[in-house]
């Protein structure tokens, strides 16, 4: 997991929360990430997203879920950019049908809060290095696909 954290990454936080927003920035740039841009919303990423494109995008799948959908439906058409964008998805809700409906939109990975620093890490990291490893295959990510 190490070797997927680098200073030139992205990454995207939304979260209505600023508090969490600023944690989970604070813990990126523990490892080195320079790049940390947030929003409080999916509706107010989108201009930061297609401006200067994440590599990874983290957020919050409890306040507005249908925005959240939408814009995770919006990122796998390509209208955002990268379709192979990888997200990573924290819900506070531990409901199945929550939890499905975040995997159904297209998110690569889901978190349950309260989420431990190391398993955010360890949980972006994973999602890191999945997409380099499709990068240097050639091969179209199974997730960006659906």
């Amino acid at each position: 997991m190490a070797e997927s954290w680098n200073t030139d990454l992205r990454v995207m936080v939304i979260d209505g929360n600023a508090h969490i927003r600023r944690l989970i920035g604070t813990l990126l740039r523990a490892l080195a990430v320079r790049h940390v841009d947030e929003a409080r919303s999916p509706l107010a990423a989108i201009p930061k997203l297609m401006n200067t494109p994440p590599d990874l995008v983290i957020m919050d799948w409890s306040a507005d879920i249908t925005e959240a959908v939408l814009f995770v439906h919006r990122l796998r058409r390509g209208e955002l950019g990268d379709p192979r964008l990888p997200v990573l998805a924290l819900t506070g809700s531990s409901h199945h049908a929550v939890l499905e409906q975040a995997w159904e939109a297209g998110v690569n990975d889901v978190a349950s809060k309260p989420v431990s620093a190391v398993e955010v890490i360890q949980r972006a990291g994973a999602l890191l290095a999945e997409r380099e490893r499709t990068a240097e295959s050639g091969e179209p990510d199974a997730d960006a696909a659906e």
